[in-house]
């Protein structure tokens, strides 16, 4: 049987659940497909699926058009193999290159990018408001009804091989964004921060965390290597995680933002 592979890495669940959709979607035409969450991989396990699957497919949102540090971690730990992939990203609105942002990175382990895609997915910045914040629910709604029909026509162009390499050529547009990010980068990898008035020193965070960053001590120490993904942030059930000193106002802006289906649980994310 033709088998296919989609790792990917997700913070809130928006690359979750286009990895989940393009699973679904290959299923649905007879193709053995996984979707594997690249925090519960060895580079070991990582390089049994490269070699036995037929298609590889490689998913990540965009930080400031940019690689997650996770997955440029888990990119440089892949034993070299030459084979042709796939990439996508998920992105709030533009990213430029988001996705072909890696290819030197995986052409340095034998992997070619065939393809390249990007999804646009409701905003993952609930430390944020207005125009950078999460959407309201109805425009959530409408933004994920719009990635289900393209992940749909997305599977359908790949299979007959008409998909494209986007961002190709558009390396210029992800500098505008990719560079101020980076220069800013380190001092916003300490940003995140705890309210001990809050937490209930569940570990919740710290067990989410995909670079090690948390420790639970009295209060969750966090030690400056953040990779910004918001999953502290985000699922802490009290909310007690701060962003610039601030928690979230759930009061007045709702709980932060997690994809919208009732199968994603952020434990999914690591096991």
């Amino acid at each position: 049987m033709y088998t296919a592979v989609v790792f990917y890495f997700s913070g809130t669940g928006n690359t979750w659940w286009v990895s989940d959709r393009i699973k679904r979607q290959l299923d649905a035409k007879n193709i053995n497909a996984s979707a594997v969450s690249i925090d519960t991989l060895t580079p070991k396990k990582a390089d049994w699926w490269i070699k036995t699957a037929d298609l590889v497919l490689f998913g990540w949102p965009v930080y400031g058009s940019d690689l997650p540090e996770p997955v440029k971690r888990f990119i440089d730990s892949l034993p070299e193999k030459h084979k042709h992939i796939h990439v996508f990203c998920t992105q709030m609105g533009f990213s430029g290159d988001g996705a072909y942002v890696a290819h030197k990175r995986f052409l340095n382990k034998g992997l070619i990018i065939d393809t390249a895609e990007h999804f646009t997915m409701p905003s993952n910045m609930s430390m944020s408001h207005g125009f950078l914040g999460t959407p309201d629910e109805q425009s959530i709604k409408r933004i994920i009804d719009s990635a289900e029909k393209q992940v749909g026509a997305y599977v359908d162009r790949l299979l007959c091989g008409k998909a494209r390499l986007k961002g190709r050529y558009s390396f210029p547009l992800g500098i505008l964004q990719r560079g101020p990010y980076r220069l800013y980068q380190k001092e916003a990898q300490t940003r995140v921060g705890a309210d001990a008035s809050r937490c209930t020193r569940c570990g919740l965070c710290a067990s989410l965390c995909p670079m090690n960053n948390i420790s639970i001590k009295d209060v969750p120490t966090f030690a400056g290597h953040c990779a910004q993904c918001l999953r502290c942030y985000s699922f802490c059930p009290s909310s007690a995680i701060t962003y610039n000193g601030r928690v979230r106002d759930t009061q007045k802006y709702g709980k932060p933002y997690s994809v919208p289906d009732k199968h994603f649980k952020p434990s999914l994310l690591i096991k």
